[in-house]
């Protein structure tokens, strides 16, 4: 799968000195809680320590995005700031949460997750590969439970995630999950960045 692809052909390009910093995945957050999901998400893939650099870049989307299109906007553009501003990553990686109506009309949040790595084509021709996936739908609660944060957010916490499943799944793990699956399965949306 692409990013055990990617890991293997730096370790195998890399002098032991090389290595650490051809392991490194840019973050376009400096979130704690995207940092150690991403640390989770990638961590059963390489036996070389993966570091993930998180970067503070803008999402160019409000701060609660709605609706999958911003909020997938936000994804693209934390990546590719990310990538942009680490450009020696080997991965770099855009986390949005957005909140939109689902298939059945029930407002949730969900995050996209957008990975862009470089792929070398035989001609030795460098070219942006993305890839796009979306995390678990949480639903939001509109029964006044919640309080909003301060600029439109559903939620003024953090971690929304960990008090609306009682505790059983906090918003890590909904991201975690989300990387793993990336990982693990091959049926994802890839498609050439614009």
């Amino acid at each position: 799968i692409f990013i055990q692809h990617i890991i293997s052909s730096s370790i195998m390009s890399s002098s032991s000195e090389e290595l650490t910093s051809r392991l490194v995945v840019a973050l376009g957050s400096a979130s704690t809680i995207k940092i150690g999901a991403v640390e989770e998400g990638l961590s059963t893939i390489s036996q070389q320590p993966i570091i993930v650099k998180g970067i503070d870049v803008a999402s160019g989307v409000p701060p609660q995005p709605k609706g999958r299109d911003e909020t997938q906007r936000g994804a693209y553009n934390r990546a590719e700031g990310a990538l942009t501003a680490f450009p020696e990553a080997i991965l770099a990686i855009g986390i949005e949460n957005g909140m939109y109506e689902n298939v059945n009309g029930v407002l949730v949040d969900a995050a996209c997750i957008v990975f862009l790595y470089r792929r070398h084509d035989d001609d030795e021709e460098k070219r942006i590969v993305t890839i796009v996936a979306w995390s678990d739908e949480l639903v939001i609660p509109v029964d006044g439970t919640m309080a909003p944060g301060p600029n439109g957010e559903w939620s003024y916490l953090k971690d929304p995630h960990i008090v609306v499943t009682n505790g059983a799944r906090n918003r890590k793990a909904f991201l975690a999950d989300t990387i793993r699956a990336v990982i693990e399965r091959r049926e994802i949306m890839i498609e050439e960045a614009p």
